[in-house]
């Protein structure tokens, strides 16, 4: 009996609970769809701007077709649409037919042609005989009496040429492959101040140093020309290390007091390394001559120097000669200014 009340009960709260959930349903508002609206849209291409059309150095294809819508223009431009060749003197054609010639009127006074007697027919010619062709004369070939010997070289000009002197070679030929070059007429500040150092070799001026101070790097003879680019990396280095070495902290009296050029030997082992050197001559000023000697040894080095730069001893000998100058300028502000210059020439012995 009490299963029966409890089902009953049970059953009608379900009933409840579910008309609440109808009611709430039926009472909820209504949700309305918005109308959906169409929208064009307009897609508009870039504006190109127009390409500035230039002028431009003619194709070396001559027959190369210029693209097309090109902003390149060329006075030169051209397309090969046809070949031809042009034989003898009418253009290729074959020649023109022969114009007939008119007939020779004939004279009363000679009989017509039939009337005229037949000449016998010719004997034919015997064949002369020609004397046999003389053989010519064999010609002499002057080449083959050159010696191999007379095409050698000079020895002066070999050291000229290559910067190595043969072991028999004259005194006179070593002297003037090792001669410094006259420096007596050099002229320094030849550029405006801050315009760094310029290295001179044999063809002029090559290219500017910014890094360095004002002067020039010029090559002292022909051996020194003809291992340049060895030469020239140990110059840049000794020319670099005169400003570290204290040349700036030189008072302008002292730059006064040089007179020649400080003129220093320095070997360079067959590896690259400094072995020693020694002072030659001096410049007039005991403390410029000191920062030379400070700054070869400092500068003078190199990774691979090149076998034929070696003397007879199986060392490389330099020759570093070095000057300075001072003078009183301008500066940007108008205020009177100091102004250095300096030149380091370099040779091979």
């Amino acid at each position: 009996m009490g299963d029966t009340t409890e089902q009953r009960v049970g059953l009608g709260v379900s009933i409840a609970l579910h008309l609440l959930v109808v009611l709430y349903v039926l009472r909820a508002p209504v949700v309305t769809i918005p109308e959906t609206t169409t929208i064009d849209v307009t897609f508009e291409a870039p504006k190109t701007t127009p390409r500035k059309q230039q002028i431009v150095s003619p194709p070396q294809n001559k027959a190369e077709k210029p693209p097309e819508n090109t902003d390149r223009l060329s006075d030169v431009d051209a397309t090969a649409i046809k070949e031809q060749i042009k034989r003898g003197t009418e253009g290729g054609l074959p020649n023109p037919p022969a114009k007939p010639q008119p007939p020779v009127p004939e004279s009363k006074s000679q009989p017509p042609r039939e009337a005229q007697p037949k000449e016998p027919p010719a004997k034919p010619e015997q064949p002369v005989k020609q004397p046999p062709a003389k053989q010519p004369a064999p010609q002499h070939n002057a080449h083959k009496d050159i010696n191999l010997k007379d095409l050698k070289l000079d020895d002066a000009t070999l050291a000229m040429k290559f910067g190595n002197i043969a072991k028999n070679a004259p005194a006179a030929a070593a002297k003037a492959s090792q001669s410094a070059p006259d420096l007596s007429n050099y002229e320094a500040f030849s550029r405006p101040p801050g315009s760094g150092a310029t290295f001179v070799g044999s063809g002029g001026v090559s290219d500017h140093l910014p890094n360095l101070p004002d002067g020039d790097i010029t090559l002292l003879n022909a051996k020194a020309n003809t291992y340049a680019g060895f030469v020239r990396r140990v110059a840049v280095q000794v020319f670099a290390q005169l400003r570290s070495q204290g040349w700036e902290r030189l008072s302008m009296s002292e730059v006064h007091r040089i007179s020649d050029f400080t003129t220093i030997e320095a070997i360079l082992s067959p590896e690259g390394r400094f072995v020693t050197m020694r002072l030659i001559e001096g410049s007039g000023s005991p403390q410029f001559d000191a920062v030379v000697k400070q700054a070869v040894p400092a500068g003078m080095k190199d990774p691979n120097p090149p076998a034929g730069a070696r003397a007879s001893d199986g060392m490389i000998h330099f020759i570093f000669k070095a000057r300075s100058w001072a003078a009183i300028g301008a500066g940007r502000g108008g205020a009177p200014s100091e102004h250095r210059w300096i030149l380091l020439a370099t040779g091979l012995e």
